[in-house]
């Protein structure tokens, strides 16, 4: 799979990203739609595409385009994704749907998707906005009160005509047929349908600018043909899964960008790591930071993390896509993979972001812009310890199965094996059934430990199938020993001693091969942080806003500010 960019070209709208990040807010906001727009264009996928998530798909979702501006990569997931996503499943046979299909697909209208609600988040099942069918065919849409309005998607004028697929309960003859989903207009780009309120949220902190609402409907009129389901009843929740299956999809997409914006964070840290020289106070001579092993290990784990969690990607994609697989258990490998990627982005984020100083805190420098969306992104398609709940259950209860390991013996299998078995023996020793208050008392705080200890099972047997050689597999297993240093040593029978002593030889190791590893990620040319290079470093400093005694010097104006839209092909 290729991690080749059909946008970066480079374009003005991704150069200059320090001038960007001083626009002022809308600026910047339109900005991101403009971003949306040209990335969505320069791939220029077809319903066929999205419906059936073809490599081509998957080559979007794997663009490192995406964490160079998480707003977009939002916006596109919305548009993409979970918009289009949904019409093109309903569009067969629905010449309305084509039409509406064709203009998001052209860009000429966005698209949205409105499931939570403010009261309700994860437990969307229970959202409380109606759809009520009237007697004259149309439906009645209506937020009964201010817990049930939409939470963040953007819903405000934005420069371009906007619609969304709304969920809400279906009323009819007083009957609740459940949670189906509706097409309905939101604006025209400057003027909002009648009975629809957009209230913008504050922005989130420090991500790229989004313009988040809440959205409001007062008794909005829309036709019979808005419903995208059938109007019978259905068993609640196998028609509310099949409704949001998209999310599904989004969800192994988002542990997609996880592994591109690891990827940036440890080529910027790594190339800093390698430039940056202090002064030993005895000897007077030059060292770079890299050469300390405090400075080692962040680096060095982040990176064959990288690295062995590609495979890991990878091989969840290929997993997804096998349609003879149980939609639980497709949906399954995709939490595994987002739980275990975006832990580890974002953990790496901060670590590596810490070992570059003051420098790590500067938006222009990546780290501090990219945690932030990636916090963002942990909650979008059900945020990591919901999705570890529900599956690390699941797999316990043998409601849904995973592939088994293909290297049973090392020690990352051996572990999950061990977890299992622990919670198994509790369960059938002192409770009844899964949903006993003391055993989710026991258990819950264990489901996300067990879905990461699944994910690096996982990606350790995807490497090994990959031929990921075993300099990088002993740094990652190293990398995973800190994380459960009580199990390794009472059940894996590693002593702390033994656990340092391997961690130590591994990066021993992997060292000499740093320059070369940071270079094969093929990340660079998304690496816009000026601290990479001395070369990059001057430029910027040349660039800022100068203040001198005798003058004030405005930085050059961006050719974000001059020229905003150019196409990027």
């Amino acid at each position: 799979m290729s991690l080749r960019s059909k946008a970066l070209a480079l374009s003005p709208l991704f150069q200059d990203i320090d001038n960007a990040a001083r626009l002022p807010h809308d600026e910047r906001i339109q900005l991101t739609y403009k971003r949306l727009i040209a990335i969505g264009k320069a791939y220029h996928l077809t319903a066929e595409d999205i419906m059936n998530t073809t490599p081509k798909f998957w080559e979007l979702q794997l663009d490192p385009i995406l964490p160079m501006d998480g707003a977009s990569a939002s916006l596109i997931s919305l548009h993409l994704n979970l918009c289009a996503g949904t019409l093109a499943r309903r569009a067969v046979g629905r010449p309305d749907l084509q039409y509406t299909l064709k203009k998001l697909l052209n860009f000429e209208l966005i698209g949205q998707f409105c499931l939570t609600e403010q009261a309700h988040g994860l437990d969307a099942r229970n959202l409380e906005t109606t759809a009520t069918l009237l007697a004259d065919g149309t439906i009645d849409l209506h937020t009964p009160h201010d817990g049930a309005a939409k939470h963040m998607p953007p819903s405000s004028p934005c420069g371009i005509p906007t619609m969304a697929i709304v969920f809400a309960r279906f009323i009819v003859n007083g009957e609740d047929r459940g949670v189906k989903a509706f097409t309905v207009m939101f604006h025209d780009g400057k003027t909002m349908t009648p009975g629809i309120t957009s209230r913008l949220l504050t922005p989130r902190g420090s991500s790229v600018p989004i313009n988040h609402c809440l959205t409001y409907f007062n008794h909005v009129a829309l036709p019979s043909s808005a419903l995208l389901s059938s109007p019978e009843k259905g068993d609640d929740r196998e028609q509310f899964f099949d409704s949001i299956y998209r999310i599904i999809v989004g969800t192994i997409s988002i542990a997609g960008m996880a592994l591109t914006s690891l990827k940036m964070a440890v080529y910027v840290a790594g190339r800093y790591s390698q430039r940056r020289e202090v002064t030993d106070a005895f000897t007077g001579t030059r060292t770079p930071i890299i050469s300390f092993p405090t400075q080692q290990y962040p680096v060095l784990s982040s990176l064959a993390q990288a690295i062995v969690f590609e495979s890991l990607t990878k091989k969840a994609i290929t997993l997804f896509t096998d349609k003879s697989k149980s939609l639980g258990a497709r949906h399954c490998i995709a939490a595994v993979a987002k739980v275990t990627l975006v832990k580890h982005c974002c953990a790496s984020l901060i670590s590596l972001g810490d070992r570059c100083g003051a420098q790590g805190v500067f938006e222009v420098n990546q780290f501090s812009v990219q945690y932030a969306d990636m916090r963002g992104a942990s909650i979008a398609e059900g945020d990591l310890l919901g999705l570890s709940v529900r599956f690390a259950v699941e797999l316990l209860i043998q409601r849904v199965t995973l592939p088994d390991s293909t290297n049973p013996d090392s020690l990352l299998a051996r572990r999950v094996a061990s977890m299992f078995q622990e919670l198994r023996d509790v369960l059938a020793a002192r409770f009844q059934h899964h949903r006993d208050p003391g055993f989710q008392a026991f258990v819950l705080p264990l489901c996300q430990p067990l879905i990461e200890a699944i994910g690096y099972r996982m990606a350790y047997d995807a490497a090994v199938e990959d031929g990921v050689d075993e300099t990088i597999l002993d740094m990652f297993v190293s990398s995973i020993v800190r994380e459960d240093r009580a199990w390794f040593s009472e059940v894996g029978g590693i002593p702390r001693a033994k656990q340092m002593d391997f961690e130590r030889h591994a990066m021993r190791a992997l060292l000499p091969r740093l320059d070369d590893l940071l270079s094969e990620l093929n990340i660079e040319a998304y690496c816009t942080a000026p601290i990479v290079s001395d070369e990059k470093w001057k430029k910027y400093v040349q660039g800022l806003p100068t203040f001198t005694s005798a003058v004030y010097s405005p930085a050059k104006r961006s050719p974000l500010q001059s020229n905003p839209v150019r196409a990027m092909l």
